[in-house]
Formats: structure tokens, C-alpha cells, sequence
């Protein structure tokens, strides 16, 4: 049932989606502007059109960490819910995940599972939120630690109006040799208190705003940080599709679903798969 925190067949999978905990950036990283521990985390998500590859919307991992396997994380793939439906709120056919290769350096495309094989939150299945458990074999990744996530508990949950944030985006660059690259776009905090605003293709939300014009249809689903001292921290997922919002209020402001949605949903699919994994051998 799609109710379910994880179903049978994503429990499966468990001991494939654990793998040892990537550290975080450095405070000279930090300082610089981008952690380069950041730029690592995100993956594009597209279909194919004729010949051609069409970015739908941006994708970023997670790692929660293992009680059972102490050192090791489970990976989650985590985005917007709605980039996984078309525009009648049926689930897409034929997308895929835009990776780079650890072993070559260049852009290559993984097959998605199917929307219904995707956990929604547990407490509010409405969130535009999206997770599953995903270890890509052979690509260069760098999970966001579940510290790293502002949760509802953190008090610097709800930033200064002012502060400093940036998404990450995924493009594919070249033509003949194509390459991965994770695009940064930069902002500040314009309305931390997050409030009900509706978004095309997911319904009411509860979201806080990030200025800095308005973010392009693909970034939705995008990871934004926000510069809190010399810590950077996962404040949400981008909404780029409340830039068409018609409330002047709202006018060259891009929506951010807070990150509770995702810490939430992510230490939940790590309680049940830790507790399938009780008992059992990690594999070499």
C-alpha cells in the first residue's frame, strides 16, 4: 500500500542503499561560498524527447545514519513529488536521473523507479515531497548528512529575513562530450515564516520564500541552502513553479518547502529499513 513508511519490495533494498558516511565540507570550504561537499549532491531529472534530453526538474541525495551499522548511512534520492507527475497528475513515463561518472568524469542517464515505488511524508502525505532509497553504482556522489538538515526541533530552523541562501541545480554541458555540472544560483531569505501557498502541479503548501528573481520550471525540487555562520544547512527543496504566482506579494520570489518535510520522511525510511536489517550481515 502506498500508505505504508516503506513497502516490502523497497525493504529489499536496504542493505544496497548503505554505504559509508561522506564527510562534510570544511570551514574553508564554508568561507569560500559553495561547500565543494555540496555541489556533489544533486542529480538532474529528465525525459527524452525525440532526440533530445528535457530537464523536468533537479533531484538530491541524503544520508541517513544507521543504528544497526554504526559508520554507514542509508542514501535516499529526494525531490519535489510533482516532478514525478505530468500535467494531469498521472505519474511520467520514461524519466531518468542525470549523473556523473566516478570513473570517467562524463554525464550519463539511469532509469527512475515508477512514481508509486516513492515514499511520501509520513505525517502529511500532501507534502510536495518525494523519496526513495537509491545507491547509484559507479557515480560521484556526496549525500546531504541528516545533520546537515534543518528540522522542525533545530532552533535556526526559521533563518534571519536576510540571510544568505543558494540552490543547486543539475546541467549537462557539451555536446559531443557531454559532462555533469552542479550549477549554484544565489539568493537570501525573504519570508523565513512559512506560510499556506498554492503550487501548480501539487496543491497547498507550506513554504518560506527565497528572493533572487524567478527560478527556472527544472530547478524545482533543487536543494537550498542557507549560510548560518560558518554552517551551511539544507533549509528546503525548491519550488520554482510558485514564480508564476499572480499575487504581487509574491512577485520575483521562488517558494521553499522546509527541510523538516524531508528530515522527517528520511529518518523514517531509516527507522524501518534499520529495523529490517536487524540481524543481518553487511555485505563486504
Amino acid at each position: 500500500m502506498r500508505k505504508a513508511i516503506l513497502s516490502s519490495a523497497a525493504a529489499a533494498v536496504a542493505l544496497a542503499s548503505i554505504l559509508a558516511i561522506t564527510p562534510k565540507a570544511s570551514h574553508a570550504d564554508e568561507e569560500a561560498g559553495v561547500p565543494t561537499g555540496t555541489q556533489r549532491n544533486v542529480a538532474g531529472i529528465v525525459i527524452h524527447s525525440g532526440s533530445r534530453s528535457v530537464q523536468v526538474g533537479t533531484a538530491f541525495f541524503v544520508a541517513v545514519p544507521s543504528s544497526v551499522f554504526p559508520g554507514r548511512s542509508f542514501v535516499y534520492l529526494v525531490t519535489a513529488h510533482h516532478n514525478l507527475l505530468d500535467g494531469n497528475g498521472s505519474p511520467r513515463a520514461g524519466l531518468l536521473l542525470t549523473l556523473e561518472d566516478s570513473a570517467t568524469g562524463k554525464m550519463r542517464e539511469e532509469p527512475l523507479p515508477a512514481e508509486n515505488r516513492w515514499v511520501l511524508d509520513p505525517n502529511q502525505v500532501k507534502a510536495d515531497v518525494a523519496a526513495i532509497p537509491l545507491t547509484p553504482k559507479g557515480a560521484s556522489i556526496a549525500p546531504i548528512p541528516l545533520g546537515s538538515l534543518l528540522g522542525g526541533d533545530d532552533p535556526l530552523a526559521r533563518p534571519e529575513t536576510g540571510a544568505q541562501v543558494y540552490y543547486l541545480t543539475a546541467a549537462t554541458v557539451g555536446v559531443n562530450q557531454r559532462r555533469f555540472e552542479a550549477l549554484a544560483r544565489f539568493g537570501h531569505v525573504s519570508v523565513a515564516d512559512p506560510a499556506d501557498t498554492e503550487v501548480i502541479g501539487a496543491g497547498l503548501q507550506t513554504l518560506s520564500y527565497l528572493d533572487g528573481g524567478s527560478a527556472p520550471g527544472f530547478s524545482s525540487g533543487a536543494p537550498v541552502f542557507v549560510s548560518l555562520g560558518l554552517r551551511f544547512a539544507l533549509w528546503g527543496i525548491l519550488e520554482a513553479n510558485t514564480s508564476l504566482n499572480t499575487d504581487p506579494v509574491f512577485s520575483g520570489l521562488a517558494g521553499v518547502l522546509p527541510a523538516r518535510y524531508v528530515a522527517e520522511t528520511c529518518k523514517k525510511m531509516g527507522e524501518v529499513q534499520d529495523k529490517t536489517l536487524q540481524g543481518a550481515k553487511l555485505p563486504e
